[in-house]
């Protein structure tokens, strides 16, 4: 009898250890990634449609520039930022900002908007608009 429990004592642990080993968090068995930035093809004469400084709908200016094949958004006033192409007509910055024109460059939606580099403070998540 005190053989059986020993037995059933011991499995019981075992069992215990495999499941913790099998639940470690650092088990990195399945990766998953997400198409990034540089697997979208964007050709720098594609940003021209886009080289316009919008009338945002908080009041300021945002002006979109370009040198070479790196493209910029600034604020009237403030430090330009570095702007990537991820889609047709989206960028995004490294703070994530997401910038989106539409209607050929005419329409412009800015979602985080409070990630670019200003003085003034804004809550999280906020979005601007502008038309061209």
């Amino acid at each position: 009898m005190k053989t059986t429990l020993l037995r059933v004592a011991v499995a019981a642990a075992l069992s215990i250890i495999a499941v913790a080993h099998a639940a470690d968090p650092d088990n990195e068995s399945v990766k998953i990634s997400a198409p990034s930035a540089a697997d979208f093809k964007f050709k720098p004469q594609d940003f021209q449609e886009y080289l316009y400084t919008y009338a945002l709908s908080n009041g300021e200016k945002l002006t979109f520039t370009q040198t070479a094949a790196r493209y910029y958004a600034q604020i009237k006033g403030e430090q330009k930022v570095e702007i990537f192409p991820v889609a047709s007509g989206q960028f995004v910055t490294h703070a994530g900002t997401r910038i989106a024109f539409a209607n050929e460059g005419d329409d412009l939606s800015i979602s985080n908007y409070e990630r670019l580099p200003m003085t003034a403070q804004l809550p999280a998540d906020t979005t601007v608009v502008a038309l061209r």
